[in-house]
C-alpha cells in the first residue's frame, strides 16, 4: 500500500509539471495580447481529456486522479480563457469549443441514459479516456520527421519531453499496481515518443533546446 502512495504522489507532481509546460506561453499571450501562432487545440484536447479521466476518477475513487485532472482542467481553462483574451480571430478556436463541448455532452448523455451498468460505464469511460491520451501523445509524432528532415531539434521542448518520459513512465507502473489497464496502456506511447525525443537530441546535440 505504501508503494501505490509514494508512486501516486510522484506521479501528481511530475504530471502537474507536464501540464504546467504551456503556462510561460500562457503569461506571453497575456502580456503582449497575442497569440503568438500558439496553437488553441492541445488546450482544448488537454482539457477533455482531463475532464474525462476526473470523471472516471470520481467514479474508481481515485484520489490521485481526481487531484491531478482537475488541477489540469483548471489549467488548460486559464491558458483557453488568456487565449481568448488575446486572439484577434475569436471564430476558430470557439467553433473548436463548440465541438469539444458537444462532444463531452454526447459522451455523458450516453453513459447516463444508455449504459445502466456501473461496471460498463467505467469501462467505456477508460476507454474513452484512454483512446483521447493515445491520440494526445502520438499526435506530436509528426514533429519528429520534421526534426529527422531539418536536423534540428530547435522545435522540442528539453524539460517537457523529460516531464512527459518520467509522468507516462510512472502512470504505466501506477496502473500496474492498480491493475487497471485504462491507466496503464494509454501511457506507453507517451515513453516511446519521449525516448524518441532523447535520440534525436543526441543525435542531433548541436542545436540550443527550449
Amino acid at each position: 500500500m505504501e508503494e501505490i502512495e509514494v508512486v501516486s504522489t510522484v506521479c501528481l507532481i511530475f504530471t502537474l509539471c507536464m501540464f504546467s509546460a504551456g503556462m510561460p506561453d500562457c503569461w506571453r499571450m497575456w502580456r503582449t495580447r497575442s497569440t503568438q501562432n500558439v496553437p488553441f487545440l492541445p488546450f482544448l484536447v488537454t482539457c477533455i481529456n482531463n475532464l474525462i479521466w476526473l470523471y472516471y476518477g470520481l467514479w474508481r475513487q481515485d484520489s490521485t486522479l481526481i487531484i491531478v485532472n482537475a488541477v489540469g482542467a483548471l489549467l488548460q481553462s486559464i491558458c483557453m480563457f488568456t487565449y481568448m483574451v488575446a486572439s484577434k480571430q475569436k471564430s476558430r478556436p470557439m467553433s473548436q469549443i463548440v465541438v469539444g463541448v458537444a462532444l463531452l455532452t454526447t459522451l455523458y448523455l450516453y453513459l447516463t441514459i444508455v449504459i445502466t451498468s456501473q461496471a460498463v460505464l467505467v469501462d467505456r469511460l477508460g476507454l474513452a479516456g484512454a483512446g483521447i491520451t493515445i491520440l494526445m501523445y502520438t499526435s506530436p509524432m509528426m514533429e519528429l520527421i520534421t526534426v529527422i528532415r531539418t536536423k534540428s531539434t530547435r522545435s522540442i521542448s528539453r524539460p517537457l519531453t523529460v516531464a512527459t518520459f518520467f509522468a507516462s513512465s510512472l502512470w504505466f507502473y501506477y496502473g500496474y499496481l492498480l491493475q487497471d489497464p485504462y491507466v496503464q496502456v494509454p501511457n506507453l506511447p507517451g515513453i516511446i515518443s519521449s525516448i524518441a525525443r532523447f535520440f534525436l537530441f543526441w543525435r542531433y546535440p548541436g542545436e540550443k533546446l527550449a
